[in-house]
């Protein structure tokens, strides 16, 4: 039977890997623009993290243990509904890697599930609810020194096999290049030769102020209206 309705809600959070000690004095400094966490800065072997709030979005830098995890950087979806979500894929015949779910101290903190149609050695779109209350603002950031408000487009770029994957995914939703979703910024996908995460574009009061207030929280300058963090470019418009 086709698909009635999309396994997606939404994009959820975007993920980059720097080193411990820059993802340490980067998250520092974000959060002291006013931007809202997401989550803190949580440190534990192998994996650190942190989330920073982008008014509907989740810039997630972490530090991985480079010998277990190859990934450069990752995009996670928001599943509809967790509950039927296994079901849901077996439907649309999308193979799916065991349901990774997370509890601390008896409390649950997220499910996710990785698509190993939809990952590369570098580059990952998974599946994942999240428990923990990391949606903390939307859709509009909280005043702050760089003037982000929100996130107004993510970009990916996929070739034509994980395209095919990423449009049985995202079934029945209809799309061409972008799509939109009822929460979240839109998702935007461009051919590319390989699967990439390649960024995304927030809006902000002033877009050179923006640009360098980010530049002076740690990321490196691309040209006046953009900057990278890791593997990933953050252009910035008005």
């Amino acid at each position: 039977m086709p698909a009635t309705s999309s396994v997606v809600g939404f994009a959820d959070h975007i993920t980059t890997v720097l080193d411990i000690d820059e993802l340490r004095s980067m998250s520092e400094a974000l959060f002291a623009t006013g931007l809202t966490q997401g989550w803190p800065l949580s440190e534990q072997p192998g994996f650190a993290t942190a989330g920073i709030r982008l008014g509907n979005l989740n810039l997630e830098i972490c530090s991985v243990d480079r010998t277990q995890n190859k990934l450069d950087d990752w995009l996670t979806f928001e599943p509809t509904d967790l509950d039927t979500l296994a079901d849901d894929l077996v439907k649309r015949d999308i193979s799916h890697d065991p349901f990774d779910a997370v509890v601390v101290h008896g409390h649950p903190i997220y499910t996710r599930v990785g698509i190993p149609s939809l990952a590369t050695e570098s580059t990952a779109l998974q599946l994942c609810h999240t428990f923990y209350p990391t949606r903390t603002t939307g859709p509009v950031a909280p005043e702050n020194s760089a003037g982000i408000k929100q996130v107004t487009a993510v970009h990916v770029g996929a070739d034509s096999v994980h395209l095919k994957a990423l449009r049985k995914l995202m079934a029945p939703r209809d799309w061409q290049d972008s799509m939109t979703f009822t929460e979240g910024p839109p998702l935007n996908v461009s051919a590319a030769s390989q699967l990439e995460v390649q960024g995304l574009t927030v809006s902000a009061a002033d877009p050179a102020h923006a640009a360098r207030e980010l530049v002076a929280s740690g990321m490196s300058p691309v040209d006046k209206h953009s900057v990278r963090v890791g593997s990933l470019t953050v252009t910035i418009e008005s």
